[in-house]
């Protein structure tokens, strides 16, 4: 029951969303593409999206999002905002906090890889709705500028999620931050991560550190260097330590056309194992 209801409000933003040129303002962001990864464990084609569309009518409006590649391995937002003065109400099916902020390189690099190991980086909310069967969390979300909290619950269960996030920058320094508990079994758990990037003319250094105790995962350290190769080509490194894993390295090169389609391929390469991904998507 609670399934098809959140399906049928999904669907009605949906459709707002796409008529919001008739009525009111509307905006995207994010980007959509489509592809393909082959590796000794993961060989498939997959369409990708991590998105927002928004429609907005005075001070109230709709919003849908996704998260992940269609099929199984995906996440739906959708939720009534009201927003004034900079303050910004979402309530829904909102995004967590959590995920707002410190975005994994691995998942820059290789996002359907990234996906394989999603509870080491996202919210417990993400990482239930990824692995677990009927996991349908539901909540609020305030955010303020660069500052958002959330708090989610899970029909059927005792899971109760409180995140926030924040980002901070200050004369070429981005600070990235991220925590949240988890009530679940008379018990709480936590997630937390921070990513700082320093910035030194084109080139952008970052450092990022994942600790999902809450979801069961293993703590993640990642080093990651983005550079533009020349107008239209960028290229980013990747060097990932999982608690208990061998290192992971990876690469990623990307051609943008100014119309805003992407292009890339990418490499990674752990133990014995190596992954090779392209695909072509857009930007907006």
């Amino acid at each position: 029951m609670f399934v098809l209801a959140r399906s049928g409000i999904a669907a009605i933003f949906c459709f707002h969303c796409f008529s919001a040129p008739l009525t009111a303002q509307g905006s995207a962001e994010g980007w959509v593409s489509s592809g393909a990864i082959t590796s000794d464990e993961l060989t498939t084609g997959y369409i990708y999206g991590d998105f927002t569309l928004r429609a907005l009518e005075g001070q109230w409006g709709a919003e849908l999002g996704m998260f992940g590649v269609v099929g199984r391995l995906h996440e739906t937002y959708a939720a009534a905002t009201w927003q004034r003065d900079g303050h910004k109400v979402e309530l829904g099916f909102p995004r967590p906090a959590y995920d707002r902020y410190a975005i994994s390189g691995l998942t820059q690099v290789m996002p359907r890889q990234a996906l394989e190991s999603i509870s080491t980086t996202r919210s417990r909310a993400t990482s239930g709705v990824f692995t677990e069967s009927e996991f349908l969390p539901y909540g609020i979300a305030y955010s303020i500028g660069d500052t958002a909290f959330s708090l989610h619950g899970v029909p059927d269960t005792d899971i109760v999620i409180a995140g926030a996030g924040a980002r901070k920058t200050a004369a070429g320094w981005q600070l990235d931050f991220g925590i949240e508990a988890v009530s679940e079994a008379d018990a709480i758990d936590w997630n937390a991560k921070a990513q700082l990037i320093r910035t030194m003319g084109a080139l952008d250094l970052g450092l990022g550190l994942y600790a999902g105790d809450a979801n069961g995962a293993s703590h993640v350290a990642e080093l990651f260097a983005q550079t533009p190769v020349d107008s239209h080509l960028s290229l980013i490194g990747l060097l990932r330590q999982t608690q208990g894993d061998d290192p992971l390295v990876g690469a990623k090169l990307t051609y943008a056309f100014e119309t805003g389609l992407l292009t890339d391929v990418a490499v990674t390469s752990g133990t014995d194992d190596i992954s090779i991904a392209t695909s072509v998507g857009y930007q907006f």
